[in-house]
């Protein structure tokens, strides 16, 4: 059985994700980060980093999400990490796109306009909110294409990719992002939404 380590943030929700999709067995634990559960010695066994997601496999533990997805499909041997070097190298490639960049700026967006209120650590950046927003919108444009272009990041078919760029796309609802612009993405992040696999992730955190 997989042990995964979280708490109600797009990283620990990206595993989550992976995790239904492969219909895995597995336990969940939170690790509440607003009391500071991350720095206590036992969690620090697990994750000498202090962060989430986490996850525990037999003897062993692993850190970052990207990594914990792509171990997960690769010990399932799943299809969402194909098999096929080229098509591996783009999943690879959008899943560093969107933690480089496009994901970056949708998470530095929530983070000022969520978490900073939310954790009593001060009120909103305006600069830095705009700055979010501009790159975000600059990098959209590559996503579009490639969406009109086939269903998925990856071709015709899912990949952790999608689950992986699902989880910082949907901020876009808290955010009232607007993505009218972006109608191909549009279709995309509702076709992925209606997943089981998603539902049941979220109503795992009650998000």
């Amino acid at each position: 059985m997989y042990r995964l380590y979280g708490f109600s943030t797009q990283n620990t929700m990206k595993v989550l994700y992976v995790l239904e999709e492969l219909g895995c067995n597995f336990e969940f634990k939170t690790v509440d980060l607003s009391k500071g559960e991350q720095r206590k010695p036992e969690f620090l066994k697990i994750n000498p980093v202090g962060k989430t997601p986490a996850l525990q496999h037999n003897d062993f533990c692993l850190f970052e999400s990207g990594a914990i997805c792509r171990y997960l499909a690769n010990v399932e041997e799943s299809s969402l990490y194909p098999e096929d070097k080229m098509k591996r190298a783009q999943v690879d490639q959008w899943m560093d796109y969107f933690t480089s960049h496009l994901g970056r700026w949708l998470s530095s967006l929530f983070f000022e306009q969520f978490i900073k209120p939310g954790f009593g650590l001060g009120t909103p950046d305006e600069a830095k909110c705009k700055e979010a927003e501009k790159f975000a919108r600059d990098q959209f444009v590559a996503v579009e294409q490639c969406l009109g272009e086939s269903t998925y990041l990856v071709g015709e078919e899912l990949t952790i990719a999608d689950l992986f760029a699902f989880a910082y796309i949907e901020q876009v609802q808290a955010l009232k992002f607007d993505i009218s612009a972006y109608p191909n993405v549009q279709t995309w992040l509702n076709k992925i939404e209606k997943r089981e696999s998603i539902q049941k992730a979220r109503k795992l955190l009650k998000t």
